[in-house]
């Protein structure tokens, strides 16, 4: 899964260079779920545009494309916690 996963982050970073494949599940053969985060947060739009760009995967895949949410959610917050932590000192 890994080489997939790099492959679809080189494909993703063509489109943005800011979208990180965050995580992709694969509940059965044909179905595929990407997580994406985006440092502008992730929108409908975004995972359309997402959808449309890896368009050649739904030939082999169902495709899903979701934010992070809660399951992968980054540590964005503990960083920015820490970062302001830091500037008060």
């Amino acid at each position: 899964m890994s080489d997939l996963q790099q492959d679809i982050q080189s494909q993703l970073s063509e489109l943005d260079s800011e979208i990180d494949l965050v995580a992709i599940e694969q509940p059965g053969n044909e179905m595929l779920r990407l997580f994406i985060d985006h440092p502008e947060g992730v929108d409908l739009a975004l995972c359309e545009r997402v959808t449309h760009h890896l368009n050649h995967l739904r030939a082999e895949y169902a495709l899903e494309v979701s934010s992070p949410g809660d399951k992968y959610r980054r540590n964005r917050a503990s960083s920015t916690a820490s970062e302001t932590k830091e500037s008060s000192q």
